[in-house]
């Protein structure tokens, strides 16, 4: 089940090449972090090569927030969005787990 207000707070959505799904707000945040380093973008389609802090290579790319797998929900608090694996008994948000 997707969870999305009725005015979409989602900017972009996008599908890594772990498997995961990443709204534009944690990307940016773990680029702003520094857990994440850019490595090449292209803007139109928004596709990204980002490091990871364990030098690891993750390909996003922009895909429809209302196309994602049935094991995602968007979680909206307070000013995030964070896209949740909710196939894990944890629920939490994507790269919050230990």
């Amino acid at each position: 089940m997707h969870t999305v207000a009725s005015i979409d707070p989602v900017e972009t959505v996008f599908e890594a090449s772990d498997g995961q799904y990443y709204t534009a707000w944690q990307v940016r945040r773990r680029l702003e972090s520094g857990r994440w380093r850019c490595c090449l973008r292209q803007r139109d389609p928004d596709r990204r090569l980002v490091e990871t802090e364990c030098a690891q290579l993750l390909f996003l790319v922009a895909t429809d927030p209302r196309a994602l797998p049935d094991w995602t929900e968007l979680r909206i608090e307070r000013t995030a969005t964070h896209v949740v694996d909710t196939r894990s008994s944890l629920s939490q948000p994507v790269g919050r787990r230990s």
